[in-house]
């Protein structure tokens, strides 16, 4: 039998857009597609491991709306406004992750990871696009997920952070199995 203790739920906290593409900067040479919608495969895998979903808002949307020009992490950090516009975004959803998880007890909320955006300058968890030459993918993380993991280490929290390709959509299923058989 298993104890109240032991009843859990796992959660993956997803960036805006794999809920909703229609948020992402608007691509006008990319298929319409690319723009609408969810992320499908991501959707799926979490149904088969039958895992739920917290959205997080969109940093970039909320504060210049669609469409928008595209920027790069850099472009993104000198925007007046932006930089403390990702903070005060960071804070309230490492607060409610915090509070997902001390309110539950059954089930007990788990955070099983946080998915962020191959390449975005906000969502990158590795990859952010810099200024440096005709543009290149920094090894770092963008604005919004620098300052969540922060926040969310200030809450003793430490999930996974997972990136997400739109280009090659499959490459997360691998990342994420692991993930699920760790916890």
């Amino acid at each position: 039998m298993i104890k109240d203790s032991e009843i859990t739920s796992k959660v993956l906290v997803l960036s805006h857009c794999l809920l909703n593409k229609s948020t992402r900067w608007w691509q006008n040479n990319k298929p319409i597609e690319r723009n609408r919608g969810l992320a499908s495969q991501l959707i799926e895998l979490a149904s088969m491991l039958n895992v739920g979903v917290i959205q997080m808002p969109c940093p970039e949307f909320t504060l210049c709306g669609n469409p928008r020009p595209p920027r790069t992490k850099d472009e993104y950090e000198m925007l007046p406004g932006f930089i403390e516009h990702c903070g005060k975004m960071a804070k309230l959803v490492a607060e409610q992750i915090k509070t997902l998880i001390t309110m539950s007890e059954k089930p007990r909320i788990e955070i099983l990871a946080v998915i962020g955006v191959k390449r975005s300058p906000s969502c990158a968890v590795n990859s952010a696009i810099r200024r440096v030459g005709c543009g290149k993918h920094a090894e770092e993380e963008g604005i919004f997920m620098g300052f969540l993991r922060r926040e969310l280490l200030k809450e003793n929290l430490s999930p996974p952070f997972l990136e997400f390709d739109f280009d090659k959509p499959e490459e997360i299923k691998g990342d994420l199995i692991k993930v699920f058989n760790i916890c």
